[in-house]
């Protein structure tokens, strides 16, 4: 997986030339190869590349292509067709290489779209620290949930550590599930279908729920759903309210997502189907707040909230941070949707350092620690506040219909930010939405419901057969796209396929991602 390399700088570190000739391997993000390693005639190889994402997986394409007389052979001699794909894994795939069949001789059949409304569905949620299940009626009905936190387990690290959230959520998960189901006075037999967050989120968590989630779908034998972290979050507004009357939002409208992780504007004009209006750059805004928390001697996990709360006695013009990519010499980015968040953080622990003196009298420090806090809070949710204005007049430029502004996400609970996103909505006409506050958290609600509007769209999957072999199926997408960005937002450091200057040569990003199997010539592979 060459992902986080340049282009060119594995060809230092691995001798590929013997790699291909005398060995089999698979290469992740073969555009970081390098020319020298990789061109349009060598090495032999049997390329594969995806395109297409979202959720909604519309006009998922897979494109095969031989490279050399050996595979050209090869690949002349498969049968690609869907119909045969089961028979072809039952004996032994093609060339001698497995292929493991889904869906051949699945006993179930999908739920009938017109029959979604009576059935059951228990959503399994456990991206990050928070291990979540909930059961609920296809109408909305929450029958029972269940969430188990860790906050406890990360505190004294400072933050979410990855390998010990996993262990949490093993031993949590089957305690959590079976208490959402007895809570709604049900067993195991009695679930319609099973919904799953599987990306994207942390992924040795995310590998527990979606392993169970399997597991159970494989023993009942009832469909799968494969969930979008942030498009829960994203669907759990149009949950009807119990013993409320009014009507879930129409599409389309636009999506505010801020939590510890992520932080995005997107027009959503239906179920799977987002364009980002704009994204972080760096951090998100909930990670700014967990890690300024952190500089201000704030222990717990998350820290936002207690920032917040510190903040409130504090003075909010008492000290100057600098404007987050307001002296950008890229006029896309002063002039966009995205946001940036590592700056004012670093500018931050500047200002930390430099008031916070030890020795200090502990009301004095307890007051200059909430002055930070206020000044901090301030200028971040200003940054958010514009960002998400400009944002309000792109959609509505591209869909004069626009019907709400949702907010989702755990910093949704921030009582500046929902005042101040609220008066955005109200200035553009727009409804605003926000969930109740337990689900503007990581919660199996919001993953059991987006599920049910996957299976009102005959979106579900059908279960594996084998119950001991259901952990295989096991797919889970640590990074997983929401949707096509607008061509004014610039993608996540992290997610560049090629360098700054690479990509001002190029002019474009390049927004697909592949892969190459490579394989030796020799008889004796084949």
């Amino acid at each position: 997986d060459l992902y986080r390399l340049k282009p060119g700088r594995i060809a230092g570190l691995v001798d590929f030339e013997q790699i291909w000739k005398d060995d089999i391997s698979l290469i992740e993000w073969p555009d970081r190869l390098g020319e020298e390693l990789c061109s349009d005639s060598s090495p032999p190889r049997l390329e594969v590349t995806l395109s297409g994402s979202g959720p909604q997986a519309s006009e998922r394409t897979a494109t095969i292509r031989a490279v050399g007389e050996r595979w050209e052979k090869v690949l002349s001699g498969m049968d690609l067709s869907l119909e045969n794909a089961g028979e072809a894994g039952e004996q032994g795939g093609v060339g001698g290489v497995p292929v493991a069949p889904l869906n051949s001789a699945a006993v179930c059949e999908l739920i009938p779209v017109d029959k979604v409304e009576g059935c059951v569905v228990l959503g399994i949620e456990s991206s990050c620290d928070d291990t979540g299940a909930a059961v609920l009626r296809g109408d909305g009905t929450i029958l029972g949930e269940a969430i188990a936190s860790q906050a406890d387990i990360h505190e004294q690290w400072g933050g979410v550590v990855p390998n010990l959230a996993k262990e949490a959520h093993a031993k949590a998960i089957n305690a959590t599930i079976e208490k959402a189901i007895t809570e709604a006075g049900l067993t195991h037999a009695d679930m319609d279908a099973v919904a799953v967050t599987v990306g994207p989120g942390l992924a040795p968590c995310l590998q527990v729920g979606v392993t169970k989630a399997y597991e159970i779908a494989a023993e009942h034998q009832i469909p799968i759903v494969r969930v979008h972290h942030l498009e829960a979050h994203a669907m759990v507004t149009r949950l009807p309210r119990a013993g409320s009357t009014a009507q879930p939002a129409g599409f389309p409208y636009a999506t505010v997502l801020v939590s510890g992780g992520h932080n995005m504007v997107l027009l959503t004009t239906g179920l799977g189907e987002h364009t980002i209006l704009g994204s972080t750059l760096d951090d998100s805004i909930g990670e700014s707040f967990d890690k300024t928390a952190r500089l201000l001697d704030i222990t717990q996990v998350p820290g936002g909230p207690h920032l917040e709360k510190l903040a409130v006695d504090g003075d909010s013009t008492k000290y100057s941070l600098p404007k987050p990519l307001s002296t950008s010499k890229d006029p896309n980015l002063r002039k966009g949707c995205d946001f940036s968040f590592s700056g004012l953080k670093t500018s931050t622990r500047m200002l930390v350092h430099r008031e916070l003196k030890p020795g200090m009298d502990p009301g004095v420090r307890q007051q200059v620690r909430g002055d930070i806090a206020a000044c901090f809070q301030n200028t971040a949710v200003n940054h958010l506040v514009e960002r998400v204005d400009r944002a309000m007049v792109w959609a509505k430029q591209a869909r004069p219909d626009l019907t709400a502004m949702i907010v989702a996400g755990g910093v949704a609970a921030n009582k500046r930010v929902r005042a101040e996103l609220a008066r955005v909505a109200t200035e553009h006409g727009l409804e605003f939405l926000v969930p109740p506050g337990r689900l503007c958290v990581d919660n199996g609600v919001m993953v059991a419901w987006t599920g049910i509007e996957r299976l009102k769209k005959g979106l579900g999957e059908k279960p594996p057969t084998n119950l001991a072999k259901a952990g295989l199926f096991a797919e889970v997408r640590p990074r997983w796209a929401l949707g096509p960005r607008d061509s004014r937002s610039t993608p996540h450091n992290r997610d560049r396929l090629v360098s700054k200057r690479e990509e001002r040569r190029r002019n474009q990003t390049t927004h697909e991602s592949g892969c190459l199997l490579y394989t030796s010539p020799s008889p004796r592979d084949s």
